[in-house]
């Protein structure tokens, strides 16, 4: 199926948002909302959020893929990033396009997919988002001493610790268990920001409701080998169309 993609800037919370939409031709009003993680962009790691949007336009989805407040083309400087802000500028979008009748799949990579489930489980959005994708999630629930005023750097970005007190205080796995929808959920066996313990506490959620995960040997929290971002694409293309 051809599909059509369009750049754009919206202002959310009076920010200017970089945003991109892919519209199939024939418009079936489903869509996946692509949320990238801590220091990411809107092409996701290893373009991956590129790659995946055109196939699902392909099959007839239309995607969302936008630069959060202060990252990457959006306004804004990364030291005053803020997790509740991203929360909100995700359920924006998401709203938006209720509103407009599609139905909705949430997409997070690590951060990102805090973002995700956070965002489905906010009032206004309960029992209206159909389906979570999770690629290496994050909480920092586990992470103490962090000064919510006090600068931080990570691989050239500086931010503020609230940035990572708000994601711990948002009790992202609680979060998950509420969760009623669909749920497809990877990480990498050998992802070196997510601990075992935390990824073993991911699976059990997911695993408790019935619903999917998938373990790439051999890869870490992201720059998955080519076949294995392609063997999750699959597996989340059958799970939309279930779910949608």
């Amino acid at each position: 199926m051809n599909y059509e993609e369009k750049v754009f800037f919206e202002v959310v919370n009076n920010i200017k948002i970089f945003c991109t939409l892919l519209e199939p031709e024939n418009n079936q009003k489903k869509i996946v909302i692509m949320n990238h993680g801590f220091r990411g962009s809107s092409i996701g790691p290893a373009r991956t959020f590129v790659d995946f949007s055109r196939l699902l336009g392909k099959e007839g989805y239309s995607v969302l893929r936008f630069d959060q407040a202060n990252s990457a083309n959006s306004e804004g400087d990364y030291i005053n990033s803020s997790f509740r802000e991203w929360v909100e500028t995700t359920k924006y979008f998401a709203l938006k396009y209720l509103n407009l009748g599609y139905q909705i799949t949430l997409l997070g990579h690590s951060l990102g997919g805090a973002v995700a489930i956070i965002t489905a489980t906010e009032t206004e959005l309960k029992d209206k988002i159909k389906c979570l994708f999770l690629w290496a999630p994050g909480d920092y629930e586990a992470q103490n001493n962090i000064d919510s005023e006090e600068m931080y750097e990570q691989k050239g970005y500086r931010f503020k610790g609230k940035f990572l007190n708000e994601v711990k205080k948002a009790r992202v796995k609680k979060c998950l268990k509420n969760y009623q929808g669909g749920i497809h959920l990877v990480f990498g066996e050998s992802d070196k920001y997510i601990n075992e313990e935390s990824r073993n506490e991911f699976k059990k959620i997911v695993e408790s409701k019935g619903e999917d995960y998938m373990v790439l040997p051999g890869q870490d929290h992201s720059d998955w080998e080519f076949k294995w971002a392609q063997r999750v694409y699959e597996e989340e293309i059958k799970k939309l169309k279930k779910y949608l």
